[in-house]
């Protein structure tokens, strides 16, 4: 029975991450063999013979908008809000969403956008994975194609980068930005604390209920990953930069009347690591954006805290603009 149930297990599993190429993509071109990129959407296969797995979508402006200045890379990760096993689904919400705001992005703003097309799978026990928000599970899970996704994001701008530069002599900034609401801005805010050294500008917008503390402990507990900083040794193999993190300016906005809160859920946070959050820094969760902004604060950190009244989990049009200033003053 054990045996069984094991192989079920697995055929599950390969079910859930075989299909990284989606009918979706099918008419995107491809950066690889386009003959300019220039004012649209592009694509970078898959490539699992690399550390990356996954798709990833591109936009560049038109040549004359970027031939007089170094372009940064703005890093949107996907977020679809909700767990399936449909890649297709999660492709065509990517595209949309690239289509949506990369325009007007790259129009006000010296970079190239790129998003990530990762899934979040729903079957067996991967649910728990919260590959979206980049959380615990993606860091320390045996499965490869889940496994890790900050280094596939590295290595998809390090291809990208190069192909922009050989096909096209397009060279950009040494180092990328990268944005995010929801889901997407606690992958945003996670990557920017483990990669702080690559990481120019960071945007986050309401992060679940916990952007991550660059302390590693607070009032004498250990606070680990994606609490804190506590065990980056551990998991990651190097400490946390702190120095490199407090150099890196960081926007963070909420709403005042959001309550998409991943912390109470199983998907966003371990047991031990809920109950952490709570006993130090409240069960609301507002509240504990405050005391965020105080942990911020209290490292030196170069981070502003916006809170838009009346606002609920969502993006509006001063929020858009206020990131956007924020971006051009700090890309120059």
């Amino acid at each position: 029975m054990k045996i069984w149930y094991s192989l079920f297990a697995i055929l599950i599993l390969f079910s859930a991450c075989s299909h990284k190429k989606s009918n979706k993509l099918k008419h995107i071109p491809s950066l690889q063999t386009i003959d300019k990129p220039y004012g649209q959407l592009t694509k970078l296969e898959a490539d699992t013979t690399k550390v990356r797995d996954w798709p990833f979508l591109i936009y560049t402006p038109s040549e004359e908008r970027i031939k007089h200045e170094t372009p940064v890379i703005l890093f949107v990760p996907n977020n679809t809000g909700k767990a399936t096993d449909n890649f297709d689904w999660e492709a065509k919400q990517a595209i949309k969403d690239a289509r949506a705001m990369a325009s007007e992005l790259t129009e006000q703003l010296p970079v190239i956008y790129v998003t990530s097309i990762f899934p979040r799978p729903l079957q067996y026990e991967q649910w728990r994975i919260y590959t979206h928000a980049l959380d615990r599970d993606v860091m320390t899970t045996s499965h490869k194609a889940l496994a890790r996704l900050d280094l596939q994001a590295i290595e998809a701008f390090n291809e990208i980068k190069e192909i922009l530069k050989e096909r096209w002599g397009i060279e950009t900034d040494p180092k990328i930005a990268v944005m995010g609401f929801s889901a997407a801005g606690m992958f945003a805010n996670r990557f920017t604390a483990l990669h702080p050294e690559m990481v120019k500008a960071s945007v986050v917008g309401s992060p679940g209920g916990w952007p991550i503390a660059p302390q590693g402990e607070w009032e004498g507990r250990t606070l680990r990953y994606p609490v804190g900083t506590g065990d980056f040794k551990e998991l990651i193999g190097k400490p946390f930069n702190l120095q490199a993190f407090r150099r890196i300016p960081m926007f963070f906005f909420i709403g005042s009347d959001d309550t998409n809160d991943s912390v109470p859920y199983d998907d966003g946070y371990d047991k031990a690591d809920q109950e952490l959050i709570y006993n130090l820094f409240g069960k609301d969760m507002q509240q504990r954006w405050t005391e965020a902004e105080k942990l911020y604060k209290a490292d030196s950190i170069n981070a502003t805290y916006e809170t838009y009244d009346g606002v609920a989990h969502k993006v509006t049009d001063q929020m858009k603009e206020d990131a956007i200033l924020f971006l051009k003053k700090n890309l120059q």
